[in-house]
């Protein structure tokens, strides 16, 4: 149980990392594509703790969402070397992940096994997605925003066509005669940055609301640093409430609902 609750902090650290990164980019003359790759790994990282942190779901449970964290994170590092069957880093992974799956069979978890080889063992029910998760640790009452941060997030980091033609913007240029071509330019406003990347700052403040109230620390600074960020979010981007949810500048929570 002591290692589920201190398991988040290390993701929180990299969250926390990543939106100081995103500050300096927000502030360069370029970086215009990389601020949303950054700001999707920052909506990515912070789902796991703030899944892990759920309020009021017991430690059994919360035991049980921290191994199969775990479980995932294993059966990645048995594939880190894959030209050879056997080496230290795979004997290494796959005896923790043996260890893991003996206790949990001691302790009464229904221990799943995937036909996929390469999908890791799990404890009860699937760790859900990053996807069926984004929406609701950005917004659970407007679950198509978190969905569409994630996605835009996603298309600019995997190079995608209509991620990246979100950047190009025409320029007052002749259309050249003979093919058609028209010129254009990547660039960005801070407007159309602000909404994209919204999705970094609003999951980190959930995970952060989770994490103080897990672990009963006062309140008064998250809510200061929270109604800023959230105040010159609105302002940078030009959304106004209700579009953002009350529970942000409450300070409060939703649990997940299953």
């Amino acid at each position: 149980m002591r290692d589920a609750n201190i398991a988040p902090l290390t993701a929180i650290s990299a969250v926390l990392d990543h939106l100081d990164s995103l500050g300096v980019l927000f502030k360069s003359p370029g970086g215009i594509t990389a601020s949303h790759t950054v700001a999707r790994a920052a909506l990515d990282i912070s789902i796991g703790p703030w899944f892990l942190l759920e309020p009021g779901i017991g430690e059994r449970e919360r035991v049980r969402r921290y191994m199969n964290l775990r479980l995932q994170s294993l059966k990645e590092q048995t594939q880190l070397e894959t030209g050879a069957p056997n080496t230290s880093i795979r004997q290494h992974a796959e005896g923790r992940i043996a260890l893991i799956l003996g206790a949990a069979r001691v302790h009464g978890f229904d221990v799943r096994r995937e036909r996929d080889r390469y999908k890791p063992p799990h404890l009860g029910a699937q760790t859900p997605s990053t996807t069926s998760l984004a929406p609701e640790i950005v917004s659970p009452n407007v679950p198509a925003l978190g969905a569409l941060f994630w996605r835009l997030g996603s298309a600019v980091a995997h190079g995608q066509q209509h991620g990246l033609t979100m950047f190009f913007e025409s320029i007052d240029q002749p259309v050249q005669a003979t093919h058609g071509d028209a010129a254009a330019q990547m660039q960005a406003s801070a407007k159309d940055t602000a909404l994209r990347c919204g999705g970094a700052p609003l999951a980190a403040i959930s995970m952060l609301q989770r994490l103080y109230a897990q672990y009963g620390w006062p309140t008064d600074r998250l809510k200061t640093a929270v109604s800023g960020v959230i105040s010159t979010w609105q302002s940078v981007a030009e959304v106004r409430p209700p579009r953002v949810p009350d529970a942000f500048l409450a300070g409060g929570r939703t649990p997940h609902q299953r």
